[in-house]
């Protein structure tokens, strides 16, 4: 006997409730249908007279992809059809797709929708299929933030554990905003430690110098931006200058798998935030 199943989602941050659309599925109600996030590519070398080849690494290059079937139970008209296509299909970047089921909470596919083809039943149109087409062979959870102050001398900083539940087996790189506070005294300038005890400890700090109070620095350290600015007391903002060169160390901040015991030292507020990669498609 067939079984139905009906979830609801979100695409873009605008829920398919709008038309009353729900994702639908039939038979053994699998959602996922393709290649999984587990699937990768060995890069191997043979030479001659070696019968075991040399493992070179490994690549995770197929992204994750899966058909999807969604429907209304009323019929979907032809100006309905303009409206929803606008809304899911042909976008010109990677959007957020949300599954509104208890087992995905805050779990979200960053894809496009692709090859849209809408359903008949006796000349009425109501539903859609489409292939899912993923950034990566991951989903992603909800963005994960800490974030607190430290008022101390550079000697004692503050101390405290992230953890990276990412089923990816690399490194992951966070964004971090700090702003400098008051420098400690006698120092005209603050030098800003943050240090992953978990990854080389002191000897990858990531570490900034000849920073003045107000300076307000965001660092994506997984694409290697930085920028940075100065408030002055009377609120106006001015480019910091010589930025690049303040980053003495040239470490990109990191998070390895598992647990992470971070330090941070100066006297700043600070904010860490990092996306978890998860293995949803099997």
């Amino acid at each position: 006997m067939a079984q139905f199943y009906a979830y609801d989602f979100i695409f873009d941050n605008i829920p398919s409730q709008k038309w009353d659309l729900k994702i639908i599925t039939f038979e053994d109600g699998s959602l996922f249908n393709g290649v999984g996030s587990t699937d990768i590519n060995i890069i191997t070398q043979r030479v001659l007279r070696k019968s075991k080849p040399y493992y070179l690494g490994r690549t995770q290059e197929p992204v994750l992809e899966f058909p999807l079937t969604f429907g209304s139970a009323h019929e979907i008209t032809a100006i309905e059809r303009d409206l929803i296509s606008s809304w899911l299909f042909g976008r010109s970047t990677y959007k957020k797709l949300y599954i509104l089921q208890d087992d995905l909470q805050e779990i979200y596919f960053n894809c496009f929708m692709t090859k849209p083809e809408p359903l008949y039943i006796g000349g009425v149109n109501y539903a859609f299929t489409c292939q899912v087409v993923c950034d990566s062979p991951w989903a992603y959870n909800s963005e994960r933030i800490t974030s607190g102050s430290a008022y101390k001398k550079e000697s004692t900083g503050v101390n405290f554990n992230i953890y990276n539940r990412s089923s990816e087996d690399e490194y992951l790189y966070p964004k971090i905003y700090f702003q400098v506070l008051e420098p400690t005294y006698p120092f005209p300038t603050q030098i800003v430690w943050f240090v992953n005890n978990s990854d080389g400890g002191n000897s990858r700090i990531f570490n900034w110098n000849y920073l003045v109070e107000n300076d307000r620095i965001t660092v994506d350290n997984d694409l290697q931006i930085i920028t940075g600015v100065n408030i002055a007391s009377n609120g106006a903002t001015f480019p910091i200058e010589g930025l690049l060169s303040k980053f003495t160390s040239k470490n990109w901040f990191r998070l390895i798998p598992g647990l992470n015991n971070i330090s941070i030292y100066g006297s700043l507020y600070y904010e860490i935030k990092w996306t978890e990669r998860l293995k949803i498609g099997g």
